[in-house]
């Protein structure tokens, strides 16, 4: 379900900035989840949960400003300049720094077959998008970068945070980073969307469907999902789903663009699958 929430972000948040600009998109957006997800804290009990604990507050902070500000800064801008194929590639080798980050943060090492079925999974996902006709030769270098930075920020928040998750539950983690997050990005998303309120207020209806898109499956459904995963399996484990991704996203674009797709994707996507089943099986719980 992440996979596939996830793979429509591409698609409808590259059309989303088509209208709206980064800035202006991403602050729109996180203030959205932050309502939804403080609505949905206000509902948990005990109260205590509600806040978090002043020993974690620190971490949280840091966290949430690789999450939100970081993170959906750049995946943003560079979404603006790159193109969904690109993004789903590019977020394909989060389950690699993944890998690397748990073992190196958290001493967490899922196992020979998660590394070797993560590298059979990446491996063949490269395959795939170049076959369907990705090249990186002409691609918009500027954006690639931007998500290649967000990409990182995103492996880490993903390898740092499931300690949090496992201790103080999914809901109330992702709900205090994105609020917190929000809180941080506000300043600088204000001041953007200021300067573009021309473009804002005469957005279409199109465009704001894709923002309560970007609101509600991503930031607040698709997270909540992420990680609840992460407190129940090990991080390594949950990241190589993101291999999963650009094949989503190429399917959703042969549903709703008409792209096409070929026997040579097909036979991909099925080693792609082999891949995350055989990393699947192979995965140690921590």
């Amino acid at each position: 379900m992440h996979t596939t929430l996830s793979a429509g972000t591409y698609l409808i948040g590259k059309r989303a900035l088509a209208e709206l600009p980064a800035l202006p998109l991403g602050l729109i957006r996180f203030s959205g989840a932050s309502i939804f997800l403080a609505l949905l804290l206000l509902r948990l009990k005990p109260r205590g949960q509600r806040l978090p604990p002043k020993e974690i507050r620190r971490k949280l902070l840091v966290l949430s400003f690789i999450a939100v500000p970081l993170n959906q800064g750049f995946f943003l801008y560079g979404l603006q300049s790159s193109t969904p194929a690109h993004a789903a590639l590019l977020y394909a080798l989060t389950p690699l720094f993944v890998l690397l980050l748990a073992q190196a943060l958290l001493g967490e090492f899922p196992g020979w077959r998660t590394a070797a079925g993560t590298a059979m999974a990446l491996g063949c996902t490269i395959f795939v998008l170049f076959e369907h006709g990705l090249d990186l030769s002409n691609g918009p270098l500027f954006g690639d970068l931007m998500l290649f930075i967000a990409v990182v920020a995103w492996s880490v928040y993903t390898a740092e945070g499931r300690e949090l998750v496992s201790t103080y539950g999914a809901l109330p983690t992702i709900a205090w980073t994105i609020i917190a997050g929000t809180i941080l990005f506000f300043p600088l998303g204000l001041a953007a969307t200021w300067f573009a309120r021309e473009r804002v207020l005469h957005a279409s209806p199109q465009a704001w469907l894709g923002v309560l898109y970007l609101i509600v499956a991503t930031s607040v459904i698709s997270y909540l999902i992420w990680y609840w995963a992460l407190g129940h399996l090990a991080a390594a484990r949950v990241a190589i789903f993101n291999n999963l991704q650009p094949l989503a996203t190429a399917l959703l674009a042969y549903v709703f663009l008409g792209d096409r797709i070929t026997p040579a994707f097909i036979g991909g996507a099925i080693v792609v699958i082999a891949g995350v089943l055989f990393a699947q099986r192979g995965a140690r719980y921590s």
